[in-house]
């Protein structure tokens, strides 16, 4: 143990000390964080039924409400609670583009950037087992993303502290659904997005390919989830305890498989 925390705590170092990295860190968390404070600080002005057709849109005034009655789990006739859950499925997800977005720069770094830069010798030369080196490899990915998406969720929350509608929480984190997705669906995405990052790292040359080809993996599998995450939350509100079930157990597939697939002497090589 005392060996993967060694090797963690040296990588964060190189993430802190690297302009190129960190600054992505806090730049798309306080970007995403501005967007979505814009989007509900705009939904106070205006009367309800403006917003409701403005955000709800089809799901609550273009479908009968004897249709919506069997399949939506809140009151279709009150309107302000349609329209809160509405807004959460949709400003929810949309922080989980950055610990995706945010792991995948580190994560694609860690294993072929350091082939390129010729650090990964004294590195594999240690005594630290396979296991260990990986832990490692994706607790430097995950760590930092979680945190700048924390820092974007708490902006996010400070911003729209003076927000007085009906339908939003005047203070984010006291929302349990708002803490459930930061403390449990943050970390459980950006450890998907590392263990593919980390995988790909392994098997390819150069740092370029491993970034391009981690974003073919990765983002299309965000770009499907968050509209299936907004219909899931009109159906029941258990809808995060759904999605953090299915993250975890893809996050243990793919932790498995990459052990399993894990070739120290390869990477020592240095062949893709």
């Amino acid at each position: 143990m005392h060996l993967t925390l060694a090797v963690t705590r040296r990588e964060l170092r190189e993430v802190v000390r690297d302009f190129n990295l960190l600054f992505p860190m806090l730049a798309l968390p306080a970007l995403i964080a501005l967007i979505a404070a814009a989007a509900v600080l705009g939904s106070g002005r205006g009367p309800a039924n403006f917003i409701g057709q403005a955000i709800g849109g089809a799901l609550l005034e273009q479908v009968p409400e004897q249709q919506l009655r069997p399949l939506l789990y809140l009151d279709v006739t009150n309107l302000d609670q349609a329209i809160r859950v509405i807004m959460k499925a949709l400003l929810i997800p949309l922080f989980w583009v950055t610990p995706v977005a945010l792991t995948s720069t580190v994560a694609a770094d860690s294993f072929v950037g350091e082939k390129e830069r010729n650090t990964i010798e004294p590195l594999l030369a240690t005594p630290i087992r396979d296991g260990q080196l990986f832990a490692a490899k994706l607790a430097t990915a995950v760590i930092p993303a979680t945190l700048g998406t924390w820092f974007g969720i708490v902006l996010f929350g400070l911003l729209t502290a003076r927000y007085r509608g009906p339908y939003f929480p005047h203070f984010v984190l006291a929302d349990p659904d708002w803490l459930f997705s930061m403390l449990v669906v943050v970390p459980l995405m950006a450890l998907l997005a590392a263990a593919v990052a980390a995988l790909i790292s392994t098997r390819v040359a150069t740092y370029r390919s491993a970034y391009q080809l981690n974003g073919l993996v990765v983002l299309p599998i965000i770009l499907l989830l968050v509209p299936q995450t907004v219909v899931l939350f009109l159906f029941t509100p258990y809808a995060l305890l759904l999605i953090a079930g299915l993250f975890a157990a893809l996050d243990a597939v793919l932790v498995a498989l990459a052990m399993r697939l894990f070739d120290r002497e390869r990477i020592a090589r240095g062949k893709a």
